[in-house]
């Protein structure tokens, strides 16, 4: 959810750009994988039909992309528009087939089998949903063996833990950015208290640039959170 503007662009330009791009970036993300199969997501149907999961080869990394869940949020431009008119949000969603009625958001952890480690990047919503994904792309909790969430917000830490407290990938190491821990450590939130405090005795932690695992380099992208990283 970036924009990038070259250095030698106009001040019309960018002004152009930054605009339509904040609009685009933010908005067309959620919404993109809905362009095939809407007529699952209409009302009264959920997203469940659609594949729980993606494989690709990296190298010799097998990467899987889950789908563990998903929702409709209403009045988009409240999220991804604020800076704009309503005029213009809906001239640029109509223009690029964008719906601004509501905005289908899909979250979508990754895992990344090494061959000797498979790690788990965020963790979804919850517990369940992300079990069943995993199970229907092969895994089962207990052959996760990294934990690496890139930021705190809920849809990245839900499922580390069940509705008991329990945790999901007990088995599992947890790895994750040092300025984002805690900065989320010092809000006294209550997601994070209660997904990822109990967990800290147990969390390693890493800066930008280092290795979460061999052939895994992690990049600071601070600005959605405070210590985001990719």
């Amino acid at each position: 959810m970036f924009s990038y503007v070259t250095a030698n662009t106009t001040k019309e330009t960018h002004a152009q750009l930054t605009r339509r791009q904040t609009l685009l970036s933010g908005a067309a993300l959620p919404l993109a994988a809905a362009a095939a199969p809407t007529a699952t997501l209409v009302a009264g149907h959920s997203a469940t039909t659609m594949p729980t999961h993606r494989d690709f080869t990296l190298g010799d990394f097998r990467v899987t992309t889950l789908l563990v869940g998903s929702r409709s949020v209403e009045s988009p431009q409240n999220i991804f528009g604020m800076n704009v008119s309503a005029d213009e949000f809906n001239e640029v969603s109509a223009a690029n087939f964008i719906s601004t009625e509501a905005a289908q958001f899909f979250f979508t952890p990754t895992v990344v089998n090494t061959g000797s480690e498979v790690i788990l990047f965020d963790t979804g919503l919850n517990a369940a949903g992300t079990s069943k994904a995993l199970n229907a792309a092969g895994y089962e909790t207990s052959d996760v063996t990294h934990v690496v969430p890139t930021h705190m917000h809920g849809d990245h830490i839900g499922g580390l833990t069940d509705e008991s407290g329990n945790e999901t990938f007990a088995g599992a190491a947890y790895v994750t950015g040092q300025e984002e821990f805690d900065s989320w450590a010092k809000a006294e939130n209550e997601g994070f208290n209660a997904k990822l405090r109990p967990l800290a005795e147990k969390m390693a932690f890493f800066q930008g640039g280092a290795d979460v695992r061999s052939g895994i380099t992690a990049v600071e992208a601070f600005g959605h959170t405070p210590g985001r990283m990719g």
